[in-house]
């Protein structure tokens, strides 16, 4: 097989030829080389005859038992002259730096700088491939052969545990054998760069990793992980100073939320030299996971000592992934024996950061210090960073309201679509700059399939009056108690349009707390123990924002599991149940069905409140707001009509209301007539509605 390098014996310097010839020739010679590059016919190959010392006679009246003959002349008279590995070269230099920055013994050093020269010279290369394929131990013997050296020594060098398997330097592939050039693996790009004059052999390794940037964000941006920033901020240079190993820590979240930048103002905060793991190549090509991973190891060795330094490994899906595929295409053996190694004795701390805590197996999981979700942050933090960002200053107050309340709306979302609102608004100026930024955000949320973004909508909230429910409860009691204790579980019940969703944003309003609503749709998921997942987050992320939390259409979720006939009906309901009795917030769960509620979380609720139709002086002072707000005079007939039904519910007013916008009635008596209607539509239970029905038919 002929081979191509990216350089020939000439791009190296004369001192190494004498001892490049003897090399090729003890492959050729002691390795079973000849066999392959002495055919019946002629040279298999057009370079190495003539470098070797073949002549052209040689070619001309070629004879494989006199090439073969004249080869061995050749070794030995090579051998006699004898050569020795030069030091005073640009490479032999670099390595000689190499060398004590790694702590590597002679022996190490010779093996490399032998594989160094092999990757760049053609000849020498060529010769190695024509031995055939390698296992470990056939490798280990062309090293010793080549070098000179007893295969013991050769053995302990290329040891998994020895130090130049230990930084990723170099290694054999122990999955298969392969050839030698693709048996023995070499750091990517380190040959070439051994090459060039090095004034800091740090620059050898740009390709692997190199220094952080400046953290754009402090760790004051990051008000929702202050605590987790004190205790990593309280650990970290401690473990980093004092030689301590297996220093871990694992960060994931949803793409956007700011994890990288996190990362590096927790190492700035903690006096940490940051270093990041390169994810491309110098031609800008994605490198894979082992690729990654090898320049993780190779950092670990440079860096370690009383530097004061941290690695961020970001994007470590690939590297952690249980997939038995090849990491390099055919090359690569399995690296779960090197991340296990690797998270239990690495000596500089190390960031690892992830978009999906799915790809990583618990057993990893297990051996980080500390594990770290970064979220979409709170509702105060989102409403901070657009009153500070200076494209959204200029916005109005409802638009900046409307977008803080968007719990999808992570800062990376909100910095690309300010970037480019900008630059489309500076090139059009026509374009209404709060339209565009709304129709940027818009199209990432429907890419990522969330609510949109909708201001308008967000600014014409109804007003709302308490007492204009009707409860069985003093609605206003109920709302102190909860603002003197902080927490609290409610389940409101009743018909539809009743009030009850009104009443948990006015609830929020009145405690000052952001309300976060979720319905069935929000949390249903189609594959098994997903649901369950989001129900948990649903909690956790109310929690994270003080939110009151409101779930609508809760007896989805909390159905008698008496009638359950699948396994996922009683999973939902059970880890509902566990998360209310966990939850230390204001939990809100509302129904119209409330005789099929699970007698368990009818115990786990501190209140249940039953919404129920209007009564007479509720919806006229409901009908005299709207007539008014209509233009409609007073008139004694349309509240003798009003009176004619008793099913009236503050949704009805508000539906004819919205109605009224593109169909105005042209008396009060019309309006009547409306709601009437409204309610005739309705399919009324004979039976009595609420806990009273409920726990006659648990008695019976």
């Amino acid at each position: 097989m002929r081979l191509s390098p990216v350089f020939s014996g000439a791009d190296l310097e004369p001192a190494y030829l004498p001892l490049l010839r003897l090399w090729t020739l003890r492959a050729l010679a002691h390795c079973n080389g000849v066999a392959n590059f002495l055919s019946s016919r002629g040279f298999n190959d057009a370079v190495l005859p003539g470098f070797l010392g073949f002549s052209q006679a040689d070619r001309d009246d070629y004879c494989p038992r006199k090439a073969g003959a004249k080869l061995r002349r050749l070794l030995a008279a090579a051998e006699k002259r004898g050569a020795r590995l030069p030091v005073d070269t640009v490479i032999g230099r670099n390595l000689a730096g190499l060398q004590h920055k790694l702590g590597l013994t002679d022996m190490d050093s010779e093996i490399l700088h032998f594989v160094v020269i092999e990757r760049l010279h053609s000849p020498l290369a060529t010769a190695l491939e024509h031995i055939g394929a390698l296992t470990d131990a056939a490798a280990i013997n062309v090293f010793a052969l080549c070098l000179g050296k007893s295969v013991a020594a050769v053995y302990e060098a290329m040891d998994c545990r020895g130090k130049l398997a230990r930084s990723a330097i170099l290694g054999l592939d122990a999955s298969r054998s392969y050839s030698f050039r693709t048996k023995v693996d070499v750091l990517e790009g380190l040959s070439e760069g051994l090459m060039l004059e090095q004034r800091d052999l740090m620059d050898l390794f740009v390709q692997s990793f190199t220094l952080s940037p400046a953290p754009r964000l402090a760790l004051s941006d990051y008000p929702h992980l202050a605590q987790d920033a004190a205790i990593l901020q309280g650990y970290l240079p401690g473990a980093s100073s004092a030689d301590a190993r297996g220093v871990n820590v694992l960060v994931y979240g949803p793409p956007g939320t700011g994890k990288t930048e996190f990362v590096r103002a927790l190492a700035a905060a903690a006096n940490l030299r940051l270093f990041e793991i390169a994810c491309e190549d110098s031609a800008g090509k994605p490198r894979s996971g082992k690729a990654r991973f090898v320049a993780c190891r190779l950092a670990q060795s440079l860096l370690k000592g009383p530097g004061g330094c941290a690695l961020l490994f970001d994007e470590v899906e690939d590297v952690f992934s249980d997939d038995k595929r090849p990491l390099d295409g055919g090359n690569a053996s399995g690296i779960k024996g090197w991340v296990n190694a690797l998270l239990e004795t690495n000596p500089v701390p190390c960031f690892w950061v992830t978009n999906h805590l799915g790809a990583i197996d618990c057993a990893y999981r297990r051996r980080f210090d500390y594990v770290l979700r970064i979220d979409v942050p709170p509702r105060s933090v989102r409403q901070r960073l657009i009153e500070r960002h200076p494209l959204t200053q200029s916005l109005d107050a409802p638009w900046r309201e409307a977008a803080a309340s968007h719990r999808f709306l992570a800062p990376a979302i909100l910095e690309r679509a300010a970037r480019v609102t900008t630059e489309a608004c500076l090139a059009s100026p026509a374009l209404e700059l709060a339209q565009v930024i709304t129709r940027v955000m818009n199209n990432t949320f429907d890419a990522l399939g969330v609510g949109r973004l909708n201001p308008s909508h967000q600014a014409a909230a109804p007003t709302f009056r308490l007492d204009l429910l009707n409860a069985d409860c003093n609605l206003d009691s109920l709302c102190t108690g909860l603002l003197r204790h902080g927490e609290g579980r409610l389940c409101l019940y009743g018909p539809p349009g009743t009030g009850k969703t009104a009443f948990g944003h006015y609830l929020a309003e009145a405690l000052d707390r952001p309300l976060m609503l979720r319905r069935v749709s929000d949390l249903l998921r189609p594959l098994v123990g997903q649901t369950e997942q989001n129900i948990a987050e649903m909690f956790r992320e109310a929690g994270r924002e003080q939110a009151v939390l409101l779930l609508d259409e809760a007896d989805s979720f909390l159905r008698d599991r008496r009638g359950a006939r699948q396994a996922w009906e009683l999973t939902q309901v059970n880890e509902m149940l566990t998360q209310m009795e966990a939850f230390q917030g204001i939990f809100i769960a509302s129904t119209n069905l409330m005789d099929s509620l699970d007698e368990a979380s009818l115990r786990r609720f501190d209140a249940k409140v039953r919404f129920g139709y209007l009564d007479a002086a509720q919806a006229g002072a409901m009908f005299a707001t709207l007539s008014g707000n209509l233009g409609l005079a007073d008139n004694a007939d349309a509240l003798a009509l009003l009176r004619t039904t008793s099913h009236l519910t503050p949704g009805d007013f508000a539906s004819v209301a919205r109605g009224a916008r593109l169909n105005a009635p042209a008396t009060s008596r019309e309006l009547a007539e409306l709601l009437v209607q409204a309610c005739q539509l309705k399919k009324i239970s004979p039976r009595t509605i609420g806990f009273t029905s409920y726990l006659n038919s648990t008695v019976s």
